[in-house]
């Protein structure tokens, strides 16, 4: 993809690559060189408080995706833009 891309087509690109990092990450930890880490987290189920009712609920396990920048990519992030 070049400087003349259409918006639809960069738009299919990162969604093509986003599909790949999380076919990849659900099944263990997805590290991409100079860019960073992409991990699946499992929560155990718990119980919570509904916000308005205060009602005790159970809150199901479920799976999280989590990203870690690497120290590069959160250095280039933090620098100063001036």
């Amino acid at each position: 993809m070049g400087p003349g891309a259409t918006r639809n087509a960069a738009s299919a690109a990162v969604d093509a690559v986003l599909a790949s990092i999380l076919k990849l990450a659900q099944q263990e930890k997805l590290h991409i060189a100079r860019f960073g880490t992409f991990e699946t987290v499992h929560r155990p189920a718990r119980s919570g408080a509904h916000p308005i009712s205060g009602e005790t609920i159970t809150i199901p396990a479920h799976s999280r995706l989590t990203f870690r920048p690497s120290k590069g990519l959160s250095e280039y992030m933090n620098e100063s833009k001036a």
